[in-house]
């Protein structure tokens, strides 16, 4: 009998352990552009200069692929948070920014937006976005996901260094924990 009950003690471990349970890999990342200084066709227009932003490959992470991780392993993600500063010149702000959302997109699924911010105040140079409930998942399954940024606003008075520093919790299976662990031994 004890047999038997030890057994099955250790057979709800590996079960648990090996696929039942999910855990969260939390991803961090920045990206930075220069926005350069208007010019009279660009405050014609309206051109921010954004161009790509980001750029994630979340399935293809290095340090998913160190858990070892697989595509077929994800879940879950979400993106938890998303903060744009200016950090050059000195004194710099985002008040040159009227609205800025992060959108994401891949082929065959809707464009979604996932992260906003509308309010730039004069003197803060960094702001922290709103950010909506989208799971992200088959975005980051599918065979490309892309992240851009929707800015309108005016280019700055002087070229300016911003940077988008993100956080993207991935929950995974226990099967890539557990073929990490086997690979171990």
């Amino acid at each position: 009998m004890l047999r038997h009950r030890t057994f099955g003690i250790v057979f709800l471990a590996a079960w648990t352990a090996c696929g039942a349970r999910l855990f969260t890999i939390q991803l961090e990342d920045s990206a930075v552009v220069v926005i350069e200084e208007a010019t009279l066709l660009e405050e014609a227009i309206g051109d921010l200069g954004f161009g790509d932003l980001l750029d994630v490959d979340i399935a293809q992470s290095e340090e998913l692929a160190n858990q070892g991780v697989e595509p077929g392993d994800i879940r879950e993600v979400y993106l938890t948070d998303f903060v744009l500063a200016a950090t050059d010149p000195e004194g710099a702000d985002l008040s040159f920014l009227d609205r800025v959302d992060i959108v994401v997109s891949a082929p065959g699924l809707p464009e979604q937006v996932i992260a906003t911010a509308d309010a730039f105040p004069e003197g803060l140079a960094q702001v922290d976005f709103e950010l909506e409930d989208v799971d992200l998942t088959e975005y980051v399954v599918a065979e490309s996901m892309t992240l851009t940024t929707d800015a309108t606003g005016r280019r700055p008075p002087d070229d300016t260094t911003v940077r988008a520093d993100f956080v993207i919790d991935v929950g995974v299976t226990g099967r890539g924990a557990c073929n990490q662990t086997k690979g171990d031994r």
